[in-house]
């Protein structure tokens, strides 16, 4: 079997989610850096109370965030959660429970993309999440997604997951906007 059809067949692999490759490898803990974007967090005078219901993974591939070169990771639900935390940095009152709380703009957060390609020099990293807001009056869900980059030093483990930060970090910026919108009805975060 030629060279090329192996790297095909090991890329089709990943891409279906099958990743003995990565059983075997050391995981890389996915820790969460607010420190690595370039949006500037701003108090919105419109942010209002949160309440994360839930985070669950649902992406396709779970074992692993690097779609160019295989990188083991732990679960992500975590690092999400540290994430969504960081809300507070644009004015959200943020607070976990397992059930609506009144006065909350209650969410259901459902990670669905994570993972990382080189391309360029370049590590990028992808981020997307479905949330779903929880009211008594129903339920509807918002999509958020963004990407960010760095640039490849040494193809580490560890710039997969700065270039996921970035990403993620983005995807917070666009999720202070759009959340607080919802706002209406919740109580006004206290400042």
């Amino acid at each position: 079997m030629n060279k090329h059809i192996l790297i095909a067949a090991a890329s089709s692999a990943f891409a279906l989610g099958a990743l003995p490759a990565l059983a075997a490898q050391e995981k890389t803990p996915l820790v969460f850096d607010a420190s690595v974007s370039d949006a500037t967090p701003a108090l919105r005078k419109d942010a209002c109370k949160l309440n994360i219901l839930g985070i669950s993974d649902e992406r396709f591939s779970k074992g692993g965030i690097g779609a160019d070169s295989p990188v083991a990771t732990d679960a992500p639900q975590a690092w999400v959660g540290t994430g969504l935390e960081s809300l507070k940095a644009y004015g959200y009152t943020v607070g976990r429970s397992s059930a609506p709380v009144a006065g909350a703009l209650n969410l259901d957060v459902r990670l669905i993309r994570a993972y990382t390609w080189l391309g360029h020099m370049r590590i990028n990293g992808m981020v997307a999440a479905d949330v779903t807001l929880v009211s008594p009056s129903g339920s509807r869900t918002r999509k958020f997604r963004a990407s960010g980059s760095k640039s490849n030093m040494m193809n580490a483990n560890s710039e997969h997951v700065t270039a996921l930060n970035y990403a993620f970090n983005h995807m917070v910026h666009q999720m202070a906007a759009g959340l607080s919108s919802e706002c209406a009805g919740a109580t006004i975060a206290a400042r």
